[in-house]
């Protein structure tokens, strides 16, 4: 009776490996977001994240308050940078009394219809050389 004593403890090690894997799948499964109320919680924490860069940094407050064609690819870039690839983006700076130019523009709206679009804005007031308000608005929708 003693000779079988190693397969017996190999099958102990067998079952209990195959415990630790199983629970690990259904802990890191349970663990998934669903997918509407996350998004949208991603997003705004991710367009929020951004938009404090852009006050913050500044270099890209900068760019804002210079608002050169220039200035605004130097931002386009930075956000590029920002946001995932599934994702498309569209950001508008406009004087702080403005509203038609920090819309999105038609093409745009033809792209995203029928999609989410999520919006953030955030307003950068001044810089060291004078008080010239704008508001920076990002948009964010999905590839279709």
């Amino acid at each position: 009776m003693l000779y079988n004593k190693c397969g017996w403890i190999r099958i102990l090690e067998a079952t209990i490996a195959v415990l630790i894997v199983s629970s690990t799948l259904i802990i890191v499964y349970s663990n998934q977001p669903t997918r509407d109320r996350d998004l949208g919680e991603y997003m705004y924490n991710l367009q929020k994240q951004i938009l404090l860069d852009i006050n913050s940094k500044s270099d890209l407050r900068g760019y804002v308050l210079n608002g050169s064609e220039d200035s605004l690819n130097s931002l386009n870039l930075y956000i590029y940078d920002g946001i995932p690839i599934a994702f498309k983006y569209s950001i508008k700076v406009c004087d702080l009394g403005e509203t038609g130019k920090c819309k999105l523009n038609e093409s745009e709206v033809i792209e995203t219809k029928d999609r989410d679009v999520f919006a953030e804005e955030i307003i950068i007031a001044a810089d060291f050389e004078g008080y010239n308000p704008k508001k920076v608005r990002l948009f964010v929708w999905e590839k279709g």
